[in-house]
């Protein structure tokens, strides 16, 4: 898996993300890109775009599923190993890892529960998800479903999400922020249904 970015570390503008656009899940895009200096692990999966990408292609809804059965090798075992750790409900990777930053796993759709945390003065949407036996609360930065939750609630953001069935959640780390520079945490990137 790769992440492609704008710039080191940056974030697409809405315009460019999204069904009708450049970048979403099920696209085929064409780019020329490099990878950035950027610290471990994000440097693994880290691709800057050089010039304007490109979308050539939208798979078809078996096409997709083919692609997300080919990513189900790409399991939080399989690429944060050994560096993966456990603190209660949320896990990291430590910074500088020498490891991935991008997994999947594959679900039940059912097992799959989104709430709403009071953190602060603010709400977050958080995802409970077993991972290795344990049992996690992870933020969500999937967009799709914090954009529903921001604009409409907890149920908008689970109205989205798979009821039955296997569904494949995706599973990204955090960069390093303010109050833990030294670790990289487990989030919820996306979630599809199988």
């Amino acid at each position: 898996m790769i992440r492609p970015e704008p710039e080191p570390a940056g974030f697409w503008e809405a315009k460019v993300c999204g069904p009708n656009t450049t970048f979403h899940p099920g696209h085929v895009v064409e780019f020329r890109g490099e990878r950035p200096q950027t610290a471990l692990p994000h440097n693994t999966e880290d691709i800057v775009v050089g010039g304007r990408p490109r979308r050539i292609a939208v798979l078809s809804a078996d096409g997709f599923r083919q692609a997300l059965a080919r990513a189900a090798a790409f399991s939080p075992q399989a690429v944060f190993g050994g560096h993966l750790r456990f603190d209660r409900d949320k896990a990291y990777v430590p910074a500088g890892a020498p490891c991935g930053s991008l997994a999947c796993q594959t679900i039940d759709a059912a097992s799959f529960k989104l709430f709403d945390q009071p953190y602060r003065d603010e709400h977050k949407l958080r995802a409970e998800l077993e991972v290795a036996g344990h049992v996690l609360h992870l933020g969500v930065a999937a967009k799709a479903l914090k954009q529903a939750f921001e604009k409409e609630g907890l149920a908008a953001a689970q109205a989205l999400a798979p009821k039955a069935g296997r569904a494949q959640v995706r599973l990204g780390l955090a960069r390093p922020f303010k109050e833990h520079l030294d670790q990289c945490y487990l989030q919820v990137n996306g979630l599809h249904a199988l």
